[in-house]
C-alpha cells in the first residue's frame, strides 16, 4: 500500500518521506520537484525502491488518477500549496486560490474516485489571524478564526470543503491543523514565502550576524520530525472521529530561548528584541503572537506524542544542519 503525498518536495513533506522510508513504507511524491528537493532526495540512500517521483499538477484530475491507479494508492496526505506573502498576493491571487482551494477540491474528487481509505490534509494556523491573540490554548472547535492574509483565507475554505466532503459525502479526511513548524530539510522551495524564524535566526547565527525580532516573535513551534511523526500516527489510527485536528508541539517555546541556545554555540552571534517592527532585520511578518494549540484531540485519538521540545530540538537541528553543511 502506497502513501501519495502531494506538496511531498515541501520540508514537510520531505520529513515525513524520511519517516515513512525508515518504516519501509512505500511513498509517491505527487507535485514539481525543485532542484533542492531533488538533492536531497538523494541522500535517502537505499530507499529507492521505495520512492517515487511523480511530477504533476494537483488542479489537473488526469493527473492525479494516473498516479493514484499507478501505484496504488490507499491513503493521500495533502500538502500541496502556496504559502504567499503579501508581495504575492499582489501579483498571482489567482495562482494561490487555484491551488489552495482547487487543487483541494481535485484531490478530494480523485480520493472519492478511486476510494481511497483516508486522506490527511494539511491545514495552518493562520487562519485564526488576529483571533490567535488570547489567553489559553487554541482549541478546534471553540476557538474564533479570522484569516487575514490570502493564504489564510484560502487554506481555511480549503479546511471547510474538507469537512464539507466528509461530512456530506463521506470521504474519510481529517485535517490537521499545523503549528509553526521549522526543522530538518527547510530550504526555499519556491511556494513558501517566509522560510522560519529558528531557520533564519540559525543561519544568522552562524555567520555571526546581529538580528532584531520583534518582542511578539510567534512561540507555538513544532519540530518537524515530531509533525511527521504526527502525520504518521494519524495514517495509522483504527478511526479519526473528529473533522479537525492541531498538530504542535502542545507547549509554548519562544524564539528568545532558540536565540540563547544559538549564542551558546556561536559565541559571535548576537540579538536583540524591539516592539517597533521598522527595527526588526528579520521576521516581520512573524510579528503577530499566537496562542499555543491544544493537541489533546490527536494526542487522545493517535497516541501522538511530541519528542523534540526545545532543547532536543535544538540538538538534533544542530546535528543535522552541521551534517548538511559539510556534505
Amino acid at each position: 500500500m502506497a502513501i501519495l503525498i502531494t506538496g511531498g518536495a515541501g520540508f514537510v513533506g520531505l520529513n515525513l518521506v524520511e519517516q515513512c522510508l525508515l518504516q519501509k513504507q512505500h511513498v509517491v511524491l505527487f507535485g514539481p520537484v525543485p532542484p533542492t528537493a531533488r538533492d536531497y532526495l538523494n541522500q535517502f540512500k537505499g530507499a529507492e525502491s521505495h520512492l517515487r517521483l511523480v511530477e504533476g499538477d494537483v488542479r489537473k484530475a488526469d493527473e492525479l488518477d494516473s498516479a493514484i491507479v499507478r501505484y496504488q494508492i490507499r491513503q493521500i496526505v495533502h500538502g500541496a500549496a502556496i504559502t504567499a506573502d503579501i508581495e504575492r498576493e499582489k501579483t498571482s491571487a489567482r495562482a494561490i486560490v487555484d491551488v489552495n482551494v482547487g487543487g483541494t477540491v481535485e484531490v478530494l474528487e480523485a480520493a472519492l474516485r478511486h476510494r481511497v481509505e483516508r486522506v490527511i490534509q494539511l491545514g495552518t494556523g493562520s487562519i485564526f489571524g488576529s483571533a490567535g491573540n488570547v489567553q489559553g490554548p487554541l482549541d478546534e472547535v471553540d476557538s474564533a478564526v479570522l484569516p487575514q492574509s490570502l493564504y489564510g483565507i484560502s487554506k481555511y475554505a480549503a479546511e471547510r470543503i474538507a469537512v464539507r466532503y466528509r461530512q456530506a459525502r463521506g470521504l474519510p479526511v481529517s485535517v490537521l491543523r499545523l503549528g509553526m513548524v521549522f526543522g530538518r530539510w527547510e530550504y526555499d522551495s519556491g511556494l513558501r514565502d517566509t522560510l522560519s524564524l529558528p531557520w533564519q535566526v540559525a543561519r544568522s547565527a552562524r555567520a555571526g550576524e546581529h538580528v532584531v525580532l520583534h518582542t511578539d516573535a510567534g512561540n507555538d513551534w513544532v519540530y518537524a520530525n515530531d509533525v511527521a511523526q504526527g502525520i504518521r500516527a494519524a495514517l495509522a489510527a483504527d478511526a479519526l472521529p473528529e473533522p479537525v485536528y492541531h498538530l504542535s508541539a502542545g507547549q509554548e517555546w519562544s524564539v528568545r530561548d532558540w536565540c540563547a541556545l544559538l549564542k551558546q554555540r556561536y559565541p559571535q552571534f548576537s540579538y536583540g528584541f524591539s516592539q517597533n517592527l521598522g527595527d526588526c532585520t528579520i521576521g516581520r511578518n512573524k510579528a503577530s503572537k499566537r496562542a499555543i494549540f491544544s493537541i489533546e484531540r490527536l494526542v487522545r485519538d493517535t497516541g501522538y506524542r511530541p519528542q523534540f521540545l526545545l532543547n532536543d530540538a535544538f540538538t538534533d537541528y544542530m546535528e543535522w544542519s552541521d551534517a548538511a553543511h559539510t556534505r
